[in-house]
């Protein structure tokens, strides 16, 4: 069989993972986060990290004894929950440096090649990226972008209280032309445009030659109106994202009677998938996440394994984009298997993605009672 060809357009980056003690809302506030936002330096300096939104919502984290920084006061573009009111005080457990962005997620779990931008070769943090790419054998393309340092995230995360929260702050991939990033688009079985502006996102997913064609948002994205979500859907055959992603789209009905698939996550609900069946009637397919004995490790990279596997099994099972219908129990496994892949992908501290067997082996253990989780 030969080999299948994925082609993977989205951001790489460094992820400066700051592990805390306890949720990082208050229960009574809603379900944990799963949202990223953009950060700004307010001020530089001080004893530890404070987060503050629009509002003037705080979240102030102490940083360990060996935090190398940065510290001072943050500026959010957007509040982690609407309402979210006064102070909240966590400390930090612990934290690591790793390798980060969706594009780097997908390709990572998908053996794809990756095109994203990096700053100036003399740039410590696009060296570092660089570094951590190879380190985990992602064939990559890198676009330099010489008047801007790499992009980096401080990523909090809240352990088995299943919170993710990544600030962003952004650098390169902001500036890249999005004509140049879709010049690189060629002939491939597979192409995945995620986490990239919509205005650099569309021109990929409208390039010709791909079979199928994978968009895996932001909030950023779904809160574009500048370039909506739904002038792109006609050209996006599986759409991937969160309930909150998905709950800040305006248009979407419309973007769902769109796209082929639409999946939408729910942390520890499970997720949902829309799809049209053999008939052309349309049908949607819900399922839990899998039960689990202990809590998650690090709910990060979630988002990208589900999806990957989604799509993956999809296309080992020979999904047909042009036709655009699936049949129910080929859908029924590939949720399964994407939901499993989520399962497994949470009880990493690290970078990396399970593989084919783990994920058999994990539904197997999951059917006869003997839950990994």
């Amino acid at each position: 069989m030969r080999e299948r060809i994925v082609e993977v357009f989205g951001p790489a980056y460094l992820d400066r993972v700051v592990r805390v003690d306890g949720p990082i809302l208050d229960a009574s506030q809603g379900p944990p986060l799963d949202l990223g936002v953009d950060g700004e330096w307010a001020s530089r300096g001080g004893a530890g990290l404070e987060l503050v939104d629009p509002e003037g919502f705080t979240i102030a984290i102490a940083v360990p004894a060996d935090w190398p920084g940065p510290r001072g006061v943050v500026r959010l573009s957007r509040s982690p929950r609407t309402g979210a009111q006064g102070r909240r005080k966590l400390a930090a457990l612990s934290w690591h440096d790793d390798l980060g962005g969706m594009g780097a997620g997908f390709a990572a779990a998908l053996g794809g090649r990756l095109t994203s931008a990096l700053g100036p070769e003399t740039d410590p943090v696009s060296q570092t990226v660089a570094g951590l790419l190879e380190r985990h054998r992602v064939v990559h393309q890198p676009l330099r972008v010489l008047d801007h340092a790499a992009d980096w995230t401080l990523l909090i995360t809240s352990g088995r209280f299943g919170d993710k929260f990544p600030v962003g702050f952004r650098g390169c991939h902001a500036a890249l032309d999005a004509h140049l990033l879709a010049s690189f688009a060629g002939p491939c079985d597979l192409r995945i445009v995620a986490g990239l502006s919509n205005e650099q996102s569309a021109p990929l997913l409208t390039a010709a030659g791909a079979r199928v064609r994978l968009f895996a948002p932001t909030i950023r994205n779904m809160l574009d109106r500048a370039k909506p979500v739904l002038e792109m859907a006609a050209s996006i055959d599986v759409l991937c994202c969160n309930q909150a992603e998905w709950d800040a789209q305006e248009d979407r009905e419309e973007i769902a009677w769109r796209v082929s698939i639409l999946a939408v996550t729910a942390g520890a609900r499970g997720a949902r998938v829309q799809f049209t069946l053999p008939d052309g009637s349309s049908a949607v397919l819900e399922a839990p996440a899998l039960e689990r004995d202990h809590p998650p490790r690090d709910t990060n990279r979630a988002g990208e394994a589900f999806a990957a596997v989604l799509v993956q099994t999809l296309l080992d099972h020979g999904w047909d984009a042009t036709r655009g219908v699936v049949e129910p129990s080929l859908m029924r496994s590939a949720l399964d298997r994407a939901l499993a892949a989520g399962a497994l992908v949470i009880d990493r501290l690290e970078f990396g993605f399970p593989t084919a067997a783990e994920i058999t082996s994990a539904l197997e253990a999951q059917k006869s009672s003997r839950a990994p989780w």
